[in-house]
């Protein structure tokens, strides 16, 4: 039975458009991942992921979950992206980009890793109609994004 082992909640920045996850040990951030982040949401490498946000004036809901074998398509999902992930530090750094990062830990290893869409529609209307150069705290978080880990095979 597939079981989640772990889950780790924040509040992020989308600065410059967006924000990285990345091994600790991977320091240097691939340009190339912002165009086909930006056609469908989220790319990878193998040690980095890159998410462009659908608006960047208030924070996004991210959510980093690990499994012990590959979870379930989330329900309500705008989108999704698949893609390989190595962590050998267990280190997983969030990278606000020129905002700061944090880390956290995980299991080290080699994963499987899905990265899920949910309110990138209504974020987007609401920065469309948003008026003042302060967002309003009451929809940061409309915009979520649940990064799923499970070993790889």
């Amino acid at each position: 039975m597939t079981q989640r082992l772990s889950q780790y909640q924040a509040l992020v920045m989308p600065d410059y458009g967006g924000f990285d996850l990345y091994d600790a040990e991977f320091d240097i951030r691939d340009d190339y991942l912002i165009k086909p982040a930006r056609a469908h949401g989220a790319a990878g490498n193998g040690r980095e992921v890159c998410i462009v946000c659908a608006q960047t004036r208030q924070r996004v809901e991210l959510v980093v979950e690990t499994w012990t074998a590959e979870p379930p398509l989330l329900d309500n999902r705008e989108g999704y992206q698949e893609m390989p992930m190595e962590i050998p530090t267990g280190l997983l750094v969030i990278s606000e980009r020129t905002r700061g990062a944090r880390d956290i830990t995980i299991p080290k290893g080699t994963y499987n890793s899905r990265i899920s869409f949910f309110g990138r529609t209504a974020a987007h209307e609401m920065a469309d109609k948003a008026v003042s150069t302060a967002p309003p705290s009451d929809h940061e978080g409309t915009e979520r994004y649940i990064f799923q880990m499970w070993p790889a095979l």
